[in-house]
């Protein structure tokens, strides 16, 4: 008897473990409904558009590289530009060892998944890989990701701050004004490949009317390598 109510018990057990992984599937799954009816509204009522797996080669300038990693994106008209919001992601997988009660050892994987909201503001001329990066962030990833960088001169910008790329090849110089913007804490990291000037931050994109808000400080990075008045308000 006693060994029926243990069983029963397991039994119980593992039915409310299964109902509970269900309910949070199934609550995962409206809120991302949820999340995307949000989005394509916002997008519709602005001119923009959704696009599931857009043919874009941003991961490149990502972390993790992957290249199925841009899984949705929103492109239209801000500020006189174009612009682009985009979720990414990539997952990480560790593998871990400990010895076991019988001498031996065992073996273990992790993964975790990384997600990115991808802020792309999109310039009028292609320009050779350029970008403007911290210094840990090129301790973090290496060079394989940004390349080796370079020092201006400037003290207070060569101190934090490196230029990864081609800046000579570039049609966009680096001008003074765009160093102090890195200087004061006002300009995002960020890398230019062709036309798409481009920054991240971690996170995936949950609320549409922070779009502007999240661009405004790339804008900026496009106003001072174009020499452009800003057209209206990034912050």
């Amino acid at each position: 008897m006693e060994a029926l109510v243990i069983s029963g018990g397991l039994g119980l057990c593992l039915a409310t473990v299964v109902a509970l992984v269900a309910l949070g599937v199934a609550t995962g799954r409206r809120r991302e409904r949820e999340r995307r009816e949000a989005l394509q509204g916002w997008a519709s009522a602005r001119g923009w558009t959704l696009v599931d797996h857009p043919a874009v080669d941003w991961s490149s300038r990502l972390p993790g590289r992957n290249r199925r990693g841009v899984t949705l994106a929103l492109t239209g008209p801000l500020w006189g530009r174009r612009a682009s919001v985009a979720d990414y992601s990539y997952t990480e997988t560790t593998t871990t060892s400990s010895s076991d009660a019988h001498g031996g050892t065992t073996h273990g994987t992790h993964s975790t998944t990384h997600h990115f909201t991808v802020l792309v503001v999109h310039l009028d001329r292609p320009s050779p890989y350029l970008g403007v990066q911290p210094r840990g962030t090129l301790a973090k990833w290496g060079r394989a990701l940004f390349g080796a960088g370079a020092a201006l001169g400037n003290e207070q910008f060569d101190k934090n701050f490196r230029v990864v790329g081609e800046p000579s090849s570039s049609p966009y110089p680096l001008s003074p004004a765009l160093l102090a913007a890195h200087v004061d804490g006002v300009a995002p990291a960020w890398t230019l490949h062709g036309t798409d000037l481009m920054t991240s931050t971690p996170g995936r994109l949950k609320d549409p009317e922070s779009i502007p808000y999240l661009l405004g400080s790339l804008y900026r990075v496009a106003d001072l390598l174009t020499g452009r008045t800003p057209v209206a308000g990034p912050p």
